[in-house]
């Protein structure tokens, strides 16, 4: 099981990390974090209140897709027999 685990997180991981990059990317160039930073805001404070927040709509619609993907590459797995084993119940079975 932790086989499949460790499977499927290798493989997923890399649209997070570029959408993630991108996305900060882009919103430390926006005004609003801009402003915040010449009135002296600090850098945790930058991220924990304008980028974060930002970054949560973005995660969240990857999550949701990735999810059924996930299923769909865990039950191929499976029917390959690198998956879980039969007894077990798993979402691709």
């Amino acid at each position: 099981m932790w086989k499949l685990v460790v499977i499927l997180a290798a493989g997923s991981w890399v649209v997070y990390a570029r959408t993630v990059r991108g996305m900060v990317l882009s919103l430390r160039e926006h005004e609003f974090v801009e402003a915040a930073r010449a009135l002296g805001g600090g850098e945790v404070w930058l991220v924990g209140r304008h980028i974060l927040p930002n970054l949560v709509a973005p995660v969240m619609v990857i999550a949701t897709i990735q999810v059924g993907q996930v299923i769909l590459l865990e039950s191929a797995l499976s029917f390959l027999g690198l998956g879980v084993q039969p007894p077990t119940p798993s979402w691709g079975g």
